[in-house]
């Protein structure tokens, strides 16, 4: 792992800590400022998700969405600090990691529909970084696929070729699958936060995912300008539903800010009793020119937005009590 807070996991927690395995500490840890309750029960709802070696929001016969699913399951797992991870668990995980190699096209990267489809630039970026957070070699090919998908304007293309046009979601994590940024794609990202939040299409559309994923960048990529940007989104907009709200919360940890707390007890408070939380997110299958290429697959049984809720939670209690302002870069507009 190679992101900052994989760094505070391993530091501060220990593999020989006990693991919590039963559901019915959730609702004591609602009450409590622990997440380890809801973390443990989240866990066990998402494993029990996995079919067919990986996670999909759409039915096991096509496969649709399954590369691009299991891929950001995986990287958000990465955040999990290890003893919340039992052994059968990690067998599992490896075992998917070992399938998104399997089902790499013959260019490199991967699709994000079934068996055959084209490559394209999110479900590859998305499958670079699990790999690579959880150990994993990275294909040269793969990252060239991204390159190849660079556009004009600093942005990154869902599919190569000269006519497509720039994805904003795809740029984001792209960069973080690349580990480099130019100033055009700065510029490109926080002129969408600034001023283009729900005109420019995404493959997933959200007011904090983009941002979400700019606060995995490696800690010093992101310019001032851009978590300024995330940082006065994060503290302005509301979080409508659980989706938002984890992702919301996950901005506001990794910004370390104090108004993370209240937000991650009322996520606390949104778990099911299954272990889930209620999931809001659709995932838009797109082809060239951004036209639907079939239709878009609801996040119905919460898998999106449990893992990312767990994700966020599990920042928390890395390090209670410590957020009393952001240590990242930070200048006034």
């Amino acid at each position: 792992m190679t992101d900052q807070q994989s760094e505070l996991d391993r530091q501060i927690r220990k593999p020989d800590q006990p693991v919590v395995k039963t559901l019915g500490i959730v609702a004591s840890s609602r009450q409590s400022g622990s997440s380890s309750g809801a973390i443990a029960a989240g866990l066990q709802f998402l494993f029990a998700r996995r079919q067919q070696r990986g996670w999909s929001l759409c039915s096991p016969a096509t496969r649709e969405s399954a590369a691009w699913v299991t891929a950001f399951v995986l990287a958000r797992l990465s955040d999990m600090p290890s003893h919340y991870i039992g052994y059968v668990q990690r067998r599992q995980i490896e075992d998917s990691l070992d399938w998104l190699m399997e089902i790499r096209t013959p260019k490199g990267g991967w699709g994000f529909g079934r068996a055959g489809s084209a490559d394209d630039a999110d479900s590859t970026a998305w499958s670079i970084v699990a790999l690579r957070q959880h150990g994993r070699a990275v294909p040269d090919d793969s990252l060239e696929l991204l390159r190849r998908c660079r556009r004009g304007d600093g942005g990154i293309a869902i599919f190569p070729g000269a006519e497509a046009a720039s994805s904003v979601d795809a740029t984001a994590i792209a960069v973080r699958a690349l580990a480099s940024i130019d100033a055009s794609s700065s510029e490109f990202l926080a002129s969408y936060l600034r001023t283009d939040l729900h005109r420019r299409p995404c493959r997933l559309d959200s007011s904090f995912f983009v941002s979400s994923i700019l606060m995995d960048w490696e800690p010093g990529t992101a310019p001032w300008f851009v978590v300024n940007a995330v940082r006065q989104l994060a503290c302005a907009l509301p979080a409508e539903g659980a989706w938002e709200q984890a992702l919301r919360l996950y901005c506001l940890m990794r910004l370390r800010m104090q108004t993370a707390w209240p937000l991650a007890a009322g996520l606390r408070r949104m778990q099911l009793p299954d272990g889930s939380w209620p999931g809001s997110a659709v995932l838009a299958s797109i082809a060239g020119g951004y036209a639907p290429q079939s239709e878009p697959h609801s996040d119905q049984h919460g898998v999106l937005a449990t893992v990312t809720a767990m994700s966020a939670l599990a920042m928390g209690d890395l390090q209670p009590g410590l957020y009393f302002g952001s240590d990242l870069p930070f200048r006034r507009l």
